[in-house]
């Protein structure tokens, strides 16, 4: 019998908190990406380091708040299921028994916020972001230029009446009929 699957086993907190660091970045770095495309293509908008740069700060700040406020519920969730015993009747109902956990989620979350606000503050980190953001945003527009596709060769004799009809087609409009 297996046990300890990839899955199933506990993971670190700091494990946990880097993971949602980098999934945290990853969606600011597209989120950037496509608001490059967006502002060149709609509003014409030239780049501007100094607007960008405090833009993907903000960004992080925001992930931190909602992280914070998601812990600062659970905190509130935390301190109801001290009273309360027994067995929960839904996923939302939390029991003095689920109270370790709730604590590990609340740490877990406002390490995550302390972490992004690191992000936010670090000129390195979202100056590389930026790049990254830059380049990802032009493979875009270049990849997605019209390519013809490519010719078809025809048979001889297919081609010779397509060809004839073609310049019937030009004969009448020649005529105007």
């Amino acid at each position: 019998m297996a046990t300890g699957g990839l899955f199933s086993d506990r993971m670190r907190r700091k494990d946990v908190v880097a993971d949602a660091v980098a999934l945290a970045t990853a969606a600011v770095r597209i989120a950037v990406k496509n608001l490059l495309i967006v502002r060149a293509l709609r509003e014409n908008a030239d780049y501007e380091e100094t607007w960008w740069l405090a833009t993907v700060a903000r960004e992080f700040e925001v992930i931190a708040v909602e992280n914070e406020t998601d812990a600062a519920r659970l905190e509130q969730v935390r301190e109801r299921t001290r009273r309360k015993r027994g067995r929960p009747q839904h996923p939302g109902d939390f029991r003095s028994l689920d109270a370790p956990v709730l604590r590990r989620r609340i740490r877990v979350l406002r390490k995550i916020a302390t972490r992004l606000r690191a992000v936010a503050t670090d000129d390195a980190a979202l100056r590389t972001l930026m790049a990254d953001a830059r380049q990802a945003a032009l493979d875009e527009i270049t990849n997605a230029r019209h390519v013809p596709a490519p010719r078809v060769e025809l048979d001889p004799v297919e081609r010779m009446s397509a060809l004839a009809l073609l310049a019937e087609d030009l004969d009448a409009l020649r005529d105007g009929r």
